[in-house]
Protein backbone atom coordinates (compact mmCIF):
# COMPACT_ATOMS: atom_id res chain seq x y z
CA UNK A 1 0.00 0.00 0.00
CA UNK A 2 1.31 3.41 -0.94
CA UNK A 3 1.77 6.02 1.74
CA UNK A 4 -0.83 8.76 1.44
CA UNK A 5 -1.83 12.12 2.86
CA UNK A 6 -5.34 13.28 3.64
CA UNK A 7 -6.70 16.59 4.88
CA UNK A 8 -9.07 16.74 7.83
CA UNK A 9 -11.94 19.27 7.84
CA UNK A 10 -9.90 21.45 10.22
CA UNK A 11 -6.98 21.49 7.76
CA UNK A 12 -4.81 19.03 9.67
CA UNK A 13 -2.70 16.73 7.50
CA UNK A 14 -2.91 13.01 8.26
CA UNK A 15 -0.40 10.52 6.87
CA UNK A 16 -1.19 6.90 6.08
CA UNK A 17 2.04 4.85 6.26
CA UNK A 18 3.15 2.65 3.38
CA UNK A 19 3.06 -1.14 3.57
CA UNK A 20 5.45 -3.46 1.75
CA UNK A 21 3.58 -6.38 0.20
CA UNK A 22 4.30 -9.73 -1.41
CA UNK A 23 3.10 -11.06 -4.74
CA UNK A 24 2.94 -14.57 -6.16
CA UNK A 25 2.99 -15.53 -9.83
CA UNK A 26 -0.15 -17.63 -9.70
CA UNK A 27 -0.15 -18.32 -13.46
CA UNK A 28 3.32 -19.86 -13.34
CA UNK A 29 2.33 -21.96 -10.34
CA UNK A 30 -0.76 -23.22 -12.18
CA UNK A 31 1.30 -24.14 -15.23
CA UNK A 32 3.62 -26.15 -13.03
CA UNK A 33 0.94 -27.99 -11.08
CA UNK A 34 -1.81 -28.52 -13.67
CA UNK A 35 -0.18 -31.51 -15.46
CA UNK A 36 0.47 -33.18 -12.14
CA UNK A 37 -3.07 -32.61 -10.89
CA UNK A 38 -4.82 -33.67 -14.09
CA UNK A 39 -2.73 -36.87 -14.10
CA UNK A 40 -3.76 -37.42 -10.45
CA UNK A 41 -0.15 -37.63 -9.34
CA UNK A 42 -1.11 -36.76 -5.80
CA UNK A 43 -0.20 -35.46 -3.37
CA UNK A 44 2.10 -32.85 -4.87
CA UNK A 45 4.13 -30.32 -2.99
CA UNK A 46 5.35 -27.00 -4.45
CA UNK A 47 7.58 -24.42 -2.84
CA UNK A 48 6.00 -20.98 -3.07
CA UNK A 49 8.44 -18.15 -3.68
CA UNK A 50 6.59 -14.87 -3.32
CA UNK A 51 8.37 -11.70 -4.39
CA UNK A 52 8.57 -8.50 -2.40
CA UNK A 53 6.36 -5.72 -3.78
CA UNK A 54 7.56 -2.30 -2.63
CA UNK A 55 5.13 0.63 -2.46
CA UNK A 56 5.51 3.35 -5.08
CA UNK A 57 5.16 6.04 -2.37
CA UNK A 58 6.88 5.31 0.93
CA UNK A 59 6.34 6.70 4.40
CA UNK A 60 9.68 8.53 4.10
CA UNK A 61 8.54 10.22 0.86
CA UNK A 62 5.86 12.10 2.82
CA UNK A 63 7.68 12.55 6.12
CA UNK A 64 8.31 16.28 5.60
CA UNK A 65 4.82 17.17 4.34
CA UNK A 66 3.30 19.54 6.87
CA UNK A 67 1.24 22.18 5.04
CA UNK A 68 -0.77 23.14 1.97
CA UNK A 69 1.58 25.15 -0.23
CA UNK A 70 -0.98 26.11 -2.86
CA UNK A 71 -4.67 25.58 -3.56
CA UNK A 72 -6.98 26.61 -6.39
CA UNK A 73 -10.66 25.98 -7.12
CA UNK A 74 -12.77 26.32 -10.25
CA UNK A 75 -16.46 25.56 -10.77
CA UNK A 76 -18.27 23.35 -13.29
CA UNK A 77 -21.68 21.94 -14.19
CA UNK A 78 -21.85 18.30 -13.04
CA UNK A 79 -24.98 17.54 -15.06
CA UNK A 80 -23.15 17.17 -18.34
CA UNK A 81 -20.63 14.97 -20.12
CA UNK A 82 -18.11 17.74 -19.60
CA UNK A 83 -18.59 17.52 -15.85
CA UNK A 84 -18.11 13.75 -15.89
CA UNK A 85 -14.85 14.18 -17.82
CA UNK A 86 -13.63 16.70 -15.25
CA UNK A 87 -14.39 14.32 -12.41
CA UNK A 88 -12.60 11.42 -14.10
CA UNK A 89 -9.45 13.46 -14.80
CA UNK A 90 -9.43 14.79 -11.24
CA UNK A 91 -9.43 11.22 -9.93
CA UNK A 92 -6.26 10.51 -11.92
CA UNK A 93 -4.52 13.52 -10.35
CA UNK A 94 -5.43 12.66 -6.78
CA UNK A 95 -2.61 11.36 -4.52
CA UNK A 96 0.26 12.02 -6.96
CA UNK A 97 3.78 12.49 -5.59
CA UNK A 98 6.32 14.77 -7.28
CA UNK A 99 9.74 14.28 -5.75
CA UNK A 100 12.21 17.13 -5.31
CA UNK A 101 13.82 18.00 -8.63
CA UNK A 102 11.38 15.78 -10.55
CA UNK A 103 9.22 16.70 -13.53
CA UNK A 104 5.46 16.22 -13.96
CA UNK A 105 3.53 15.62 -17.18
CA UNK A 106 -0.25 16.02 -17.16
CA UNK A 107 -0.73 13.76 -20.17
CA UNK A 108 1.49 11.05 -18.69
CA UNK A 109 -0.37 11.02 -15.37
CA UNK A 110 -3.95 11.45 -16.59
CA UNK A 111 -3.54 9.33 -19.72
CA UNK A 112 -5.28 9.60 -23.05
CA UNK A 113 -8.82 10.92 -22.93
CA UNK A 114 -10.51 8.10 -24.85
CA UNK A 115 -13.82 6.27 -24.58
CA UNK A 116 -12.16 3.11 -23.28
CA UNK A 117 -10.90 5.14 -20.30
CA UNK A 118 -14.44 6.30 -19.53
CA UNK A 119 -14.33 9.73 -21.15
CA UNK A 120 -17.40 11.12 -22.89
CA UNK A 121 -18.07 13.41 -25.84
CA UNK A 122 -18.27 17.08 -24.84
CA UNK A 123 -17.50 20.53 -26.29
CA UNK A 124 -13.87 21.34 -27.09
CA UNK A 125 -12.16 24.28 -28.81
CA UNK A 126 -10.54 23.40 -32.15
CA UNK A 127 -8.97 26.26 -34.11
CA UNK A 128 -11.16 28.73 -32.29
CA UNK A 129 -14.39 26.83 -32.92
CA UNK A 130 -16.53 24.85 -30.49
CA UNK A 131 -16.74 21.21 -31.58
CA UNK A 132 -17.67 17.91 -29.97
CA UNK A 133 -14.92 15.46 -29.05
CA UNK A 134 -14.02 12.82 -26.49
CA UNK A 135 -12.69 14.27 -23.25
CA UNK A 136 -14.00 17.81 -23.51
CA UNK A 137 -13.59 19.69 -20.24
CA UNK A 138 -10.31 18.16 -19.12
CA UNK A 139 -8.53 21.45 -19.83
CA UNK A 140 -10.32 22.87 -16.80
CA UNK A 141 -8.53 20.29 -14.67
CA UNK A 142 -5.11 21.13 -16.12
CA UNK A 143 -5.85 24.85 -15.70
CA UNK A 144 -6.87 24.38 -12.06
CA UNK A 145 -3.67 22.41 -11.48
CA UNK A 146 -1.64 25.16 -13.20
CA UNK A 147 -2.85 27.80 -10.79
CA UNK A 148 -2.30 25.57 -7.77
CA UNK A 149 1.32 24.79 -8.69
CA UNK A 150 2.07 28.47 -9.33
CA UNK A 151 0.85 29.32 -5.82
CA UNK A 152 2.93 26.45 -4.42
CA UNK A 153 6.21 27.72 -5.87
CA UNK A 154 6.58 25.03 -8.54
CA UNK A 155 7.89 25.94 -11.99
CA UNK A 156 5.91 25.40 -15.22
CA UNK A 157 8.10 24.07 -18.03
CA UNK A 158 5.49 23.53 -20.76
CA UNK A 159 2.21 25.40 -20.86
CA UNK A 160 -0.05 26.70 -23.63
CA UNK A 161 -3.11 28.94 -23.51
CA UNK A 162 -6.39 28.26 -25.28
CA UNK A 163 -7.29 29.91 -28.56
CA UNK A 164 -9.80 32.10 -26.71
CA UNK A 165 -10.10 32.99 -22.98
CA UNK A 166 -11.72 30.40 -20.72
CA UNK A 167 -14.78 31.05 -18.60
CA UNK A 168 -13.57 29.18 -15.51
CA UNK A 169 -10.36 31.11 -14.81
CA UNK A 170 -8.96 34.57 -15.58
CA UNK A 171 -7.26 35.20 -18.93
CA UNK A 172 -3.62 34.14 -18.81
CA UNK A 173 -4.19 31.49 -16.16
CA UNK A 174 -5.47 28.62 -18.30
CA UNK A 175 -3.43 25.63 -19.47
CA UNK A 176 -4.77 23.66 -22.40
CA UNK A 177 -3.97 20.00 -23.10
CA UNK A 178 -4.60 17.57 -25.96
CA UNK A 179 -3.73 13.91 -26.33
CA UNK A 180 -0.27 13.37 -27.86
CA UNK A 181 -0.19 17.00 -28.98
CA UNK A 182 -0.28 19.56 -26.16
CA UNK A 183 0.91 18.86 -22.63
CA UNK A 184 1.12 20.76 -19.39
CA UNK A 185 4.36 20.10 -17.54
CA UNK A 186 6.12 21.48 -14.49
CA UNK A 187 8.96 20.59 -12.16
CA UNK A 188 9.49 20.67 -8.42
CA UNK A 189 12.47 22.94 -7.56
CA UNK A 190 11.79 22.80 -3.82
CA UNK A 191 14.06 21.03 -1.31
CA UNK A 192 11.32 18.51 -0.45
CA UNK A 193 8.72 16.38 -2.20
CA UNK A 194 5.23 17.69 -2.91
CA UNK A 195 1.96 15.75 -2.99
CA UNK A 196 -1.18 16.54 -4.98
CA UNK A 197 -4.73 16.17 -3.74
CA UNK A 198 -7.46 16.71 -6.35
CA UNK A 199 -11.20 16.48 -5.81
CA UNK A 200 -14.29 17.17 -7.90
CA UNK A 201 -17.38 17.19 -5.69
CA UNK A 202 -20.12 17.75 -8.25
CA UNK A 203 -19.83 21.53 -8.20
CA UNK A 204 -16.19 22.51 -7.97
CA UNK A 205 -12.77 21.04 -8.65
CA UNK A 206 -10.07 21.82 -6.09
CA UNK A 207 -6.37 21.03 -6.46
CA UNK A 208 -4.15 21.28 -3.40
CA UNK A 209 -0.37 20.99 -3.41
CA UNK A 210 0.93 19.71 -0.09
CA UNK A 211 4.55 20.21 0.89
CA UNK A 212 6.94 21.58 3.48
CA UNK A 213 6.27 25.01 4.95
CA UNK A 214 9.97 25.80 5.40
CA UNK A 215 10.55 25.47 1.64
CA UNK A 216 8.78 28.79 1.01
CA UNK A 217 11.14 30.57 3.45
CA UNK A 218 8.33 32.59 4.97
CA UNK A 219 7.17 33.95 1.61
CA UNK A 220 3.57 34.26 0.45
CA UNK A 221 2.86 33.71 -3.25
CA UNK A 222 0.16 35.44 -5.28
CA UNK A 223 -0.56 35.87 -8.99
CA UNK A 224 -0.89 39.21 -10.76
CA UNK A 225 -2.28 39.69 -14.25
CA UNK A 226 -1.80 42.96 -16.14
CA UNK A 227 -2.80 44.11 -19.60
CA UNK A 228 -5.98 43.41 -21.51
CA UNK A 229 -8.09 40.26 -21.44
CA UNK A 230 -6.91 39.53 -24.99
CA UNK A 231 -3.23 40.04 -24.21
CA UNK A 232 -2.61 39.44 -20.50
CA UNK A 233 0.84 39.28 -18.90
CA UNK A 234 1.16 37.11 -15.80
CA UNK A 235 3.52 37.64 -12.87
CA UNK A 236 4.15 35.59 -9.76
CA UNK A 237 4.53 37.78 -6.68
CA UNK A 238 6.56 36.72 -3.63
CA UNK A 239 5.86 38.70 -0.47
CA UNK A 240 7.28 38.59 3.05
CA UNK A 241 6.04 40.59 6.03
CA UNK A 242 3.60 42.38 3.76
CA UNK A 243 6.33 43.55 1.38
CA UNK A 244 6.96 42.38 -2.19
CA UNK A 245 10.39 40.75 -2.37
CA UNK A 246 10.24 39.35 -5.90
CA UNK A 247 8.09 39.85 -9.00
CA UNK A 248 8.60 36.97 -11.44
CA UNK A 249 7.44 37.38 -15.04
CA UNK A 250 5.81 34.19 -16.29
CA UNK A 251 4.35 34.79 -19.76
CA UNK A 252 2.21 36.95 -22.03
CA UNK A 253 -0.70 35.33 -23.90
CA UNK A 254 -2.37 36.46 -27.10
CA UNK A 255 -5.97 35.28 -27.52
CA UNK A 256 -7.83 35.47 -30.78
Amino acid sequence: RDAACTLAPDGAIHRLPSVTGVTLDAAALANTLTPELTALRLPRRAVLTPAIKAPAITTDDLAAVDTVLGVYTTYYDPNSNRGKNIERAAMALDHVLIKKGAAFSFNAIVGNRVADAGYLTAPVIVDGKIEQDIGGGVCQVSSTLYNAILLAGLNPTERFSHFIPSSYCPPGLDATVADDLIDFQFMNPLPHNVYILASADGRKITVQVLGTQADLQGKHISIETVGSSRRPSVYRIYSANGQVVEREYLHTDSYS
